[in-house]
């Protein structure tokens, strides 16, 4: 198996296929985005328990962990441990989700830290339902070559001892990102990957998925945002 992993699949049949997922993207991949999202539509959609856990230990401004409350009401449950200073702090139960009915949901950003706790349970995460997956935006400045997306996915995976990864697609340029940079931002990737792996699908904001779902041929999934704060406006 290669490093890339099920490449042939778009991410929305990995959803219906897979039941644990791994979230990993550097600051401003809009990773915690997507996981809320994700975390959202397979309660929605399937009526099983959730369990979302907040592993990031780079203390970002957007945090899953801040939806705790408001997601309790859809189903997900949000799992996260205050860091006391700069200590990195474990989250339990994670073997115990991993190991029930209920889909779980680790959302371990870009750092090597959190990529070492999720490697506690690689013996569970290398199984057959459940994929790791890299979120890639092309207009952040550490995803501008290939080899600076293979060294962070590779040191990422070696902690946390697993050998294979799902990329998924995430351009945008904030809040207000446009058809058009969405659509350019594409064509980053294709670039980006060409000669390595084709990446099938990209996330969207979506009040302008139906602007840009008949220009191209990547399966799209619309994200909402969650992740809105008064300051940011």
């Amino acid at each position: 198996m290669g490093l890339f992993y099920e490449a042939d699949k778009t991410f929305e049949e990995l959803l219906n296929e897979k039941k644990n997922f791994v979230l990993i993207g550097e600051a401003g991949s809009g990773k915690s985005e997507i996981t809320l999202n994700i975390a959202s539509k397979l309660a929605a959609s399937t009526g099983k328990g959730v369990d979302l856990f907040d592993l990031d230990q780079t203390k970002p401004l957007y945090r899953s962990r801040d939806m705790q409350e408001k997601f309790a009401g859809r189903g997900v449950t949000i799992h996260y441990q205050d860091q006391y200073l700069d200590a990195p702090v474990m989250v339990g139960g994670v073997r115990v989700s991993l190991l029930s009915d209920n889909y779980t949901i680790l959302d371990i950003g870009g750092g090597h830290q959190a990529a070492k706790f999720a490697g506690a349970y690689s013996d569970l995460l290398s199984k057959d339902d459940s994929v790791p997956v890299y979120i890639v935006n092309p207009y952040r400045p550490w995803t501008k070559s290939v080899d600076a997306i293979d060294g962070t996915m590779r040191h990422i995976l070696g902690s946390m001892r697993l050998d294979h990864i799902y990329i998924l697609a995430n351009p945008n340029l904030g809040y207000e990102t446009s058809a058009e940079e969405f659509l350019a931002g594409l064509e980053k990737i294709d670039e980006l990957f060409n000669g390595y792996t084709i990446v099938n699908s990209a996330c969207v904001r979506r009040d302008i998925y139906e602007e840009v779902k008949g220009k191209t041929d990547k399966s799209l999934v619309p994200i909402d945002l969650f992740l809105t704060y008064s300051w940011a406006d």
